[in-house]
């Protein structure tokens, strides 16, 4: 007979083994604002307030605040890209969109009190990614036909945490990530590349590559506490099949990225929690070198996408409705990774959106049991620009919104 331990972990392995079918799409540049339902709605708002095991995602001392539990939960995502061209050689002039729009993205969280000052935990989610399908044709982007690319990560994170006194703990984390990469209707760059066969139309790419994540969490006053975590860049293998698309002959590693948080409480049962983050997009060639640049696409420093690092500023707000409903907000705001010079090729990764309102609530079902669902809506985002001369110098509009619906099952046992 499994003991419900053994059940837990195995439930969170069944999850992890589930999560590589998923595709992903964009919020923060390519990063998600949160990693559960919980989180997400509070805007991502968690780094000095964990509630639960996926908490670890965030910050890992989280884990030593939430004892021993499982979370396992899926959200239904919704991303709605386009963009507007006018007379040029790239892209055709027209109005284009998306056809892939709907997306989902599991999460599975297991966290567990080894004695008194000591916790364990591992997670598996996605971190985000770019998925996108033009398929107009002959008035395609790039000579017509289908054109798009799919970016999936996963990450699986083994955490350990202690904790210090009652309110204060450091935590670290060993990350795996696997990262899947195709890339169609680009030959029109063939004259461009270091590799012209690598290019585009290879089929599906794996990549794979370790890392680390550090945190604490801190009691500054009685009813205030700090969180703070980084993660440096995660080197990755290169993507074999597409050598001459992506600088560094097809790598295309994870940005650094670090957090600082509060989480206030003002009176019992409410909490204020605010996250600010920091995306280290320009540490990547193949992310932050501008298009173009001088050198072959697949070069050592060639071309890439042109996002800058971004800032994120994330607000929560939560609130006990009653003895076992709580409610909350969020918002969260960052500045643009995308440049107006930088749009010609991001009209296949048109992470432009800024601005994101959430809600969600928890509610106790049972002895140690809770449900948790979360709403988040990224507010309607353009940004213009023209593309460079050498490709006609047309005018080039990119727009994005989109929607997403998270549900959560948690067990504390």
């Amino acid at each position: 007979m499994f003991r419900p331990k053994t059940w837990a972990l195995a439930s969170a392995i069944a999850g992890a083994l589930a999560l590589p079918t998923a595709a992903f799409a964009t919020t923060a540049g390519y990063f998600q604002l949160g990693y559960s339902a919980k989180s997400d709605g509070m805007a991502g708002a968690s780094a000095a307030l964990p509630q639960d095991s996926m908490s670890q995602a965030t910050n890992p001392a989280g884990i030593a605040f939430v004892g021993s539990r499982l979370d396992v939960g899926v959200a239904g995502f919704w991303a709605f890209r386009g963009y507007e061209a006018g007379p040029g050689h790239y892209p055709n002039p027209g109005a284009y969109g998306s056809n892939s729009n709907a997306f989902l993205i599991p999460h599975a969280g297991y966290s567990v009190r080894l004695d008194r000052d000591n916790y364990a935990g591992v997670a598996i989610y996605g971190n985000g990614g770019m998925s996108t399908n033009f398929n107009n044709g002959t008035a395609g982007p790039y000579y017509g036909g289908q054109t798009g690319v799919n970016l999936q990560q996963l990450f699986v994170q083994a955490t350990y945490a202690r904790k210090f006194w009652r309110h204060d703990a450091v935590g670290v984390s060993l990350l795996y990530a696997h990262q899947r990469f195709s890339a169609d209707g680009l030959s029109g760059f063939a004259a461009q590349s270091s590799h012209p066969h690598h290019l585009s139309n290879n089929g599906v790419s794996g990549s794979n590559g370790v890392g680390f994540k550090v945190g604490g969490q801190f009691r500054i006053v009685p009813g205030l506490d700090l969180g703070l975590a980084y993660s440096p860049r995660m080197t990755m293998s290169k993507f074999s099949g597409y050598t001459g698309l992506f600088a560094g002959g097809g790598r295309l590693d994870i940005p650094a990225n670090g957090v600082v948080g509060v989480a206030f409480k003002p009176m019992a049962g409410q909490v204020v929690a605010f996250d600010f983050q920091r995306i280290f997009y320009n540490d990547v060639p193949a992310i932050a070198n501008p298009f173009p640049n001088g050198n072959a696409l697949g070069s050592a420093n060639g071309p890439g996408f042109g996002w800058q690092n971004i800032d994120v500023y994330k607000l929560g707000y939560q609130f006990a409705v009653d003895r076992t409903v709580t409610a909350r907000v969020g918002f969260a705001y960052n500045n643009q990774p995308i440049l107006p010079s930088q749009v010609l090729l991001n009209v296949i990764a048109p992470g432009v959106i800024q601005r994101h309102v959430t809600a969600g609530f928890t509610a106790h079902t049972g002895p140690g049991q809770d449900v948790t669902v979360a709403a988040l809506y990224g507010l309607p985002q353009s940004v213009a620009g023209r593309a460079p001369s050498a490709y006609g110098g047309g005018t080039v509009r990119l727009h994005m919104h989109e929607y997403q619906i998270e549900a959560q099952w948690g067990w504390r046992f």
